[in-house]
């Protein structure tokens, strides 16, 4: 007789030996038992997870001759022939080779006629996201309707790739990936019943590379058996036929990056590809090494997640050489390498710059590790005396600076009154704040011009042309980390501005501009009128009566005061032509 590959031989005969998916077992054993047959099935999940095997077992319990039966005999005649799948009433079909809608049709006839042998005629198809549009569309009414003696069963990898419509008429079940615990036992439980010897170690590496399918772990136990016939399949076998890196190159490379040995590394990698090794199985071990040294410098006592290596010395050594933010970079060199390898005409290349990226790392760019620097730092300063004594003399005038700040409050109002006598308004405060060298206030007058420029520029850019208009009429004449004084010379303006409104949104444009927040203080400037007195000599004040007989009323200062503000020209009523 034909040898029988492992994954065949030991496929699961009844939901009882299904490993892995114990919530789908349960689930339809309780269905067969009710008599809740659904008419249709959709099981998705990773390749090698037991779906079609799934979809064999429920064809069997629904049509052997001892049920419905959530245990299938395995011996009666029904079981037998779909074991060897040679039943009238179990049909497998390949929906990626046929995937068109003549197969569909085909399959459309043959749903009407009753079961041969069995109650039900079983439909599994496989792969049916390869199906077309078309295909899929003439399923449509046969899956939400069929008779009731047919039960369809849709395996798939890619649920995505399946219609909403044909996914809603199906009741589906999710198979997971496999633990490696699980497939590890299951592994021992085959080469047992197999007269094979394999070590536990070699059974847990085959286990790990399955990648959560129970095919691929028995497709690798059948190929280590045939590598050594009669020999005990050790890991050393296993790294051999699966072209892995092993656990001693992994660490020395580990070692060599931690230490920034670029010379180390690339001698090591060039033995690696010397033994035929694949330089992306490399970075991918590497990374699955970079993977447990993260997780277990973040939590040492952790034993219930799969890790790389179970040393636990190798783990607690080479952690202690990183820091966290080094693995993440690590992972993230790594990956981003791995990925490259797919595609790069020359994967060395791509290899040999992750790992030189590796040794050449800055160094000190956890944050953890610079404040760890700069506390050991500060504990070799503070131990040594003349440092000591140093720091002590040069730390005593620090607080000494924040005493001066108090001596801008005269120029809020007092100081300011006879300030305003001189004929030089904006001169007069700056020459006063200018003698304070301690105070971060602005004290000269280009300063204090290009600020109030700047806050009136920001009110009109911001919309408040309202502001902007009586604001514009003063001027900032000293500004302080507390005060901004701003100096009038008509009385409207003034107390317009240090209305609640007008002040909130002058004190806000001025903290916008400066940075600081400032408390506005306006005044009344007097040098307006003080000049006044001196203007008789002149001839300017004559000609303003000889002008008021004609318009009165245009030049009241009133009048000028709201055209100044709001804008706009003044227009004469003839109140005789208006009668």
């Amino acid at each position: 007789m034909a040898y029988v590959a492992l994954y065949r031989k030991w496929r699961p005969q009844d939901f009882d030996n299904l490993v892995g998916q114990e919530h789908i077992s349960i689930t339809l054993k309780n269905a067969i038992v009710s008599g809740k047959i659904a008419h249709a099935y959709l099981f998705a999940g990773p390749r090698g997870t037991g779906k079609t095997s799934t979809a064999k077992i429920l064809a069997k319990s629904l049509n052997c001759q001892h049920g419905p039966t959530a245990n299938p005999c395995n011996t009666c005649s029904n079981c037998e022939k779909i074991t060897a799948g040679t039943s009238m009433d179990v049909f497998e079909v390949d929906a990626a080779s046929n995937r068109g809608i003549d197969e569909i049709r085909d399959l459309r006839e043959t749903v009407k006629f009753a079961p041969v042998d069995g109650r039900y005629k079983v439909y599994i198809i496989d792969e049916v996201h390869m199906l077309t549009t078309e295909a899929f569309n003439a399923l449509l009414k046969t899956l939400e309707e069929p008779p009731g003696h047919v039960v369809f069963v849709l395996a798939t990898t890619e649920p995505h790739k399946i219609p909403a419509t044909i996914h809603s008429r199906c009741q589906r079940y999710d198979f997971r990936r496999i633990g490696v615990k699980e497939i590890e036992q299951r592994l021992a439980s085959v080469a047992e019943h197999s007269d094979l010897q394999a070590a536990p170690e070699a059974l847990r590496l085959i286990a790990v590379q399955a990648d959560g399918g129970m095919r691929d772990a028995l497709s690798i136990l059948d190929q280590c058996a045939a590598l050594d016939a009669g020999d005990v399949i050790t890991a050393a076998h296993v790294r051999q036929l699966l072209g892995l890196i092993g656990h001693e190159w992994v660490w020395q490379l580990t070692d060599a990056v931690a230490g920034r040995d670029a010379h180390s590394v690339l001698v090591k990698l060039d033995e690696l590809i010397n033994l035929g090794k694949d330089v992306r199985q490399l970075l991918v071990e590497l990374a699955l090494h970079a993977r447990s040294l993260m997780l277990y410098k973040a939590a040492p006592s952790i034993d219930n997640i799969e890790m790389y290596s179970d040393d636990r010395s190798v783990l607690a050594a080479q952690s202690a050489k990183f820091s966290h933010h080094e693995l993440v970079e690590m992972l993230e060199v790594l990956h981003a390498a791995a990925n490259e390898t797919k595609w790069a005409a020359e994967p060395r290349i791509a290899v040999e710059m992750a790992l030189i990226t590796l040794c050449r790392r800055a160094a000190g760019t956890d944050i953890a590790a610079l404040i760890e620097r700069v506390t050991e730092l500060e504990a070799r300063i503070a131990n040594h005396p003349v440092a000591a004594a140093t720091s002590a003399v040069s730390s005593r005038p620090v607080p000494q600076p924040h005493i001066p700040p108090r001596q801008p409050q005269p120029l809020s109002d007092v100081p300011r009154q006879p300030a305003n006598q001189e004929p030089s308004v904006p001169s007069t405060p700056v020459k006063a704040a200018a003698p304070q060298p301690p105070e971060p206030a602005v004290s000269s007058a280009g300063n204090l011009n290009e600020v109030w420029a700047a806050v009136l520029k920001e009110l009109l850019t911001g919309g408040k042309r309202s502001v902007h208009a009586c604001v514009m009429q003063g001027h900032l004449t000293a500004l302080t980390d507390s005060q901004a004084m701003v100096r009038f010379t008509a009385t409207f303006p003034k107390e317009r501005t240090e209305k609640d409104d007008y002040r909130a949104i002058v004190e806000k444009t001025l903290a916008q501009v400066t940075g600081q927040q400032v408390k506005l203080i306006c005044s009344m400037g007097q040098d307006m009128p003080a000049a006044k007195p001196a203007a008789p000599p002149r001839s300017a004040p004559p000609a303003q009566p000889a002008e008021q007989p004609a318009d009165p009323g245009f030049n009241h200062p009133a009048v000028r005061q709201a055209q100044m503000m709001f804008g706009g020209k003044v227009i004469k009523i003839d109140e005789e032509n208006k009668n």
